[in-house]
């Protein structure tokens, strides 16, 4: 069980990177490379990862991206799993433009997680979509819709696929500070499979919400950081707990 609930905090983190965010790519040759620190509490299982990323607009209209989490600590009820600290799945991103306000992405995430970290069965998953953005003055406002789809791993099992809508606003009150709210939702699609046969019942429809808010800070024109609030919430998604994550970021343009 507690493996389970590590591999779901994993997950998370790792969905952290996915499309970087819901807004238009950089200026063509311009990027960014940053660092988190996540600490993530659901029930009694508390864990810190660290994840570095980086994306990169190779043309004014395409961006590539890595992002590779990394799970430090994990805990459940106050005793330490200090075998279960290890590299994460790692997310290849990419995302085109087709005009100022619509993008389109597709990401990879591999099967590069250890099996003491996130019982690791060799599975691939990719997730992609549309995204739309507008500004109104000082009020940026993104969304997303994406769909993920698992691949069957070495166990012979394909989850349900999973649909996935984001919005969010950033309020940029002025250059330098920048506060942010927004809300993700997760629905799962389908059934379990096992060789292609059904293995479940159906799962459509059961939900998780992730309401989220927090702060960047543009420290120079060439350094940010920033921290975020994000509650994961639901009982058919998260089960009867809520998952907290803190988030702290750092990064640089270039």
């Amino acid at each position: 069980m507690f493996k389970k609930i590590a591999l779901a905090a994993a997950l998370t983190a790792s969905a952290s990177f996915a499309t970087w965010d819901y807004f238009p790519i950089l200026d063509g040759g311009k990027g960014q490379a940053e660092l988190d620190v996540a600490y993530f509490k659901i029930e009694k299982l508390s864990e810190l990862q660290i994840a570095a990323a980086a994306r990169y607009s190779i043309t004014p209209n395409f961006e590539f991206g890595i992002g590779i989490p990394f799970l430090l600590y994990a805990a459940y009820d106050g005793e330490s799993y200090d075998d279960v600290a290890g590299l994460g799945k790692i997310q290849l991103m990419t995302r085109y433009q087709f005009t100022p306000n619509v993008s389109a992405f597709v990401d990879f995430i591999l099967p590069t997680c250890g099996d003491n970290t996130c019982d690791d069965d060799g599975a691939f998953a990719f997730h992609f979509g549309a995204q739309y953005s507008q500004k109104f003055g000082i009020v940026n406002f993104g969304s997303e819709l994406g769909l993920q789809l698992e691949t069957a791993g070495d166990n012979d099992v394909t989850p349900p696929w999973e649909l996935n809508i984001g919005v969010e606003a950033d309020f940029e009150v002025n250059p330098v500070f920048v506060p942010y709210v927004g809300l993700e939702t997760h629905t799962l699609l389908g059934k379990y499979s096992y060789k292609g046969d059904d293995a479940s019942k159906s799962y459509t429809g059961k939900t998780g919400f992730d309401p989220y808010f927090g702060f960047t800070a543009n420290i120079t024109p060439q350094v940010y950081a920033g921290a975020q609030l994000r509650f994961g919430i639901g009982e058919d998604y998260y089960g009867e707990n809520t998952l907290t994550t803190i988030t702290a970021k750092v990064g640089f343009n270039f």
